[in-house]
């Protein structure tokens, strides 16, 4: 076939509308899939009455907010949330990098850090509950021992990937230890920090609901369990809905873009790489 046959192929080809590339896109294909839920959520509603369905859910979240619980309580989970998750960043950063550049320190700490990877975050609140008692100790400590693990793990990985020559350049040049770990070591585990981070946030996340469901006064955990207690469904879908639709827009719009840049090198120096083999073969 000719190159002006192909030409012609090509341009009969129909195209797409702007609507019909929006929905086959990724945000377009996340709103139809939340719509076709919702949709069938309601069409449940209106076949049983075990299940509220979403305006129902909607009208008790409506009230919770207009009495103040809603704003008070998210409020008091998001500060332990952040203390929690910042000291979960900090220690397991510092553990995945000692674990992914020493051998010994691996043998010593590799098998408990995949234990705790193991617990699931329901023990850990539990635990801590029985361990702190009521307050924001058992809390935020759920979501240190909940997330610190995913971090961990993720950055010994991104330790482990470093190039050797890399390192014994570094030693050869007797490049002071906190020099290396700002110019080498964490710029090469930075995309597996984010990675880990994200599954941390939805770990750290599930501690959190269940150490306040379990053991707290206030906060979006116990706010659930006091309408689950009162047998009022709707006031509990509302919670454990709000809860959900946190976690994935905090994933889908901060932590998805943040791992994204931080691989932007890699995917760079794939385009670059791509570039040249194109040039060498126009050549």
């Amino acid at each position: 076939m000719s190159t002006s046959t192909k030409t012609h192929a090509v341009g009969a080809r129909p195209g797409r509308s702007g609507l019909q590339r929006w929905l086959v896109g990724t945000t377009g294909a996340s709103v139809t899939a939340a719509v076709v839920f919702l949709a069938l959520w309601q069409a449940w509603d209106f076949i049983g009455d075990r299940i509220p369905g979403p305006i129902v859910v909607a009208g008790a979240a409506f009230r919770e907010a207009q009495i103040g619980e809603f704003l008070s309580n998210f409020a008091i989970s998001m500060q332990r949330f952040g203390i929690g998750i910042g000291l979960a960043i900090v220690i397991g950063t510092a553990l995945g990098l000692a674990i992914g550049a020493s051998r010994v320190l691996n043998d010593l700490l590799g098998d408990l850090n995949m234990v705790g990877l193991a617990v699931p975050a329901v023990i850990w609140a539990l635990l801590c509950v029985m361990w702190f008692g009521f307050g924001d100790t058992a809390p935020i400590m759920t979501i240190v021992l909940s997330a610190v693990p995913f971090i961990a793990v993720n950055v010994a990985a991104g330790a482990r990937s470093i190039p050797p020559a890399l390192l014994n350049m570094s030693d050869s040049f007797s490049v002071p230890f906190l020099q290396r770990l700002r110019h080498v070591m964490l710029p090469a585990v930075s995309g597996y920090l984010f990675s880990g981070i994200r599954f941390a946030v939805m770990s750290g996340w599930n501690g959190l609901l269940l150490s306040e469901w379990f053991g707290a006064s206030d906060g979006v955990g116990h706010r659930a369990r006091y309408w689950y207690d009162a047998n009022q469904m709707p006031g509990f879908i509302a919670w454990i809905a709000f809860f959900i639709l946190f976690m994935v827009l905090t994933d889908r719009l901060v932590l998805e873009r943040l791992s994204r840049y931080a691989f932007r090198w890699r995917d760079a120096s794939h385009s670059d790489a791509g570039g040249g083999v194109n040039a060498r073969h126009g050549d």
